[in-house]
């Protein structure tokens, strides 16, 4: 079999009505949307040549076009669609989506999977057998009727059923169509229609997160597998009257000096892209972009820090948190404050999975004192909060 003839599949299109929050895909663990954790780990397949494509499949009637930056930023062939009423219909509208002649079929609520487990449903994998990935049960149990009578069972030959499920394409859609709504996984109907499935070993990390608990399981499990990593950065320009004052992107009209640099001078910019390659173990900015390299005339610092944020994200990096603090004295700036978040926000946003609440930036008068509060330069200081790449 070509391994690479895989499509993976996600299922992101349930509404998590067990949770206290709707719409559990979009929660965050670790930085990131649980969705997303399905995509980090088609990547990681993609890269290792065992899939050819990615398809999320979103909620009905979803909004997805958001998040397709993301899908992009990860450069693998992928598809993004919108689900059915049921897992049932979302499953069989993402399996024909895909083009594979065999398609992995994964819950977006499984966020823990690892690249072994997916190795070895595909190993298992054959053009007349699906593969399941299995768990015994290990806990004693119990039947409780409406009554409140508790009955023990016996947990002799049962094993909890997981995620990701292999087929071969074409069979798994026409089983599907047959069985129709009222199964609970893609197995289930396989074996209704009585064609033959392989199992594996599962993973006990593989938790599905269904309660409030699960995700507090996978948070603790999250938190020691990737530690978090802080950075710092500091920048200072002078200020000249021939130079235009630009700060996270932004021109500032009105200011009648202008930081002097190779570069525009924006000072919150490179200090932000020092926090973030501080964090990451990483050169700092001047030995990336240094200022002896005439490329870098003149260049627009914003555009470098996007730059940076896509290469921290190709090496899995995650920005947390953001903060920043500009020491200026003229001109006033206050009014810009909330510009300048967005702008850095834009910038960052493969690094954020699209979201806005990251960056903090506040704005320091030098208070006449010293060469800030004279207006003879401005200076920036940022840190960052990341997390960086898990093993899969």
């Amino acid at each position: 079999m070509n391994l690479k003839n895989c499509s993976f599949v996600i299922l992101a299109a349930g509404k998590g009505a067990r949770m206290n929050t709707p719409f559990k895909q979009f929660r965050l663990l670790g930085g990131i949307p649980l969705w997303a954790w399905g995509v980090k780990l088609g990547r990681k397949l993609y890269d290792m040549n065992l899939i050819c494509e990615v398809v999320v499949v979103f909620p009905k009637d979803y909004d997805f076009s958001s998040h397709v930056e993301v899908l992009q930023a990860h450069k693998m062939p992928f598809k993004a669609i919108n689900g059915g009423d049921t897992r049932a219909m979302s499953s069989i509208l993402g399996v024909k989506a895909s083009d594979g002649d065999y398609v992995l079929v994964h819950d977006a609520a499984r966020p823990l999977a690892s690249s072994n487990l997916v190795k070895k449903v595909i190993s298992a994998l054959s053009p007349e057998a699906g593969v399941i990935p299995l768990i015994p049960v290990r806990d004693s149990l119990k039947r409780v009727s409406e009554g409140g009578e508790i009955v023990p069972v016996s947990r002799e030959n049962l094993w909890c059923t997981q995620t990701p499920q292999a087929f071969p394409r074409r069979e798994l859609i026409s089983v599907m169509e047959m069985v129709g709504d009222g199964v609970f996984d893609e197995a289930e109907a396989w074996i209704k229609t009585g064609r033959h499935i392989n199992f594996v070993e599962g993973e006990p990390s593989n938790v599905k997160i269904t309660y409030e608990s699960d995700f507090k399981l996978c948070h603790n499990i999250v938190e020691g597998m990737s530690p978090l990593k802080v950075g710092h950065g500091f920048d200072i320009h002078p200020l000249r009257p021939w130079r235009k004052l630009i700060l996270a992107g932004e021109f500032i009209p009105s200011a009648p000096l202008g930081l002097d640099g190779h570069s525009d001078g924006d000072v919150i910019s490179h200090a932000v892209a020092d926090a973030l390659l501080g964090a990451a173990g990483e050169p700092d900015l001047g030995s990336l972009y240094p200022s002896s390299d005439e490329r870098y005339k003149n260049a627009n610092s914003l555009l470098i820090l996007e730059e940076i944020a896509h290469l921290l994200f190709e090496k899995a990096w995650i920005l947390i948190s953001l903060d920043v603090t500009l020491e200026a004295q003229l001109p006033k700036l206050g009014c810009y404050v909330d510009t300048f978040k967005t702008n850095l926000e834009r910038a960052l946003s493969v690094l954020t999975y699209r979201r806005y609440d990251i960056v903090n930036l506040k704005i320091k008068s030098g208070e006449g004192v010293g060469a800030v509060g004279t207006a003879r330069c401005m200076r920036c200081h940022a840190v960052a909060a990341m997390r960086g790449a898990m093993e899969w």
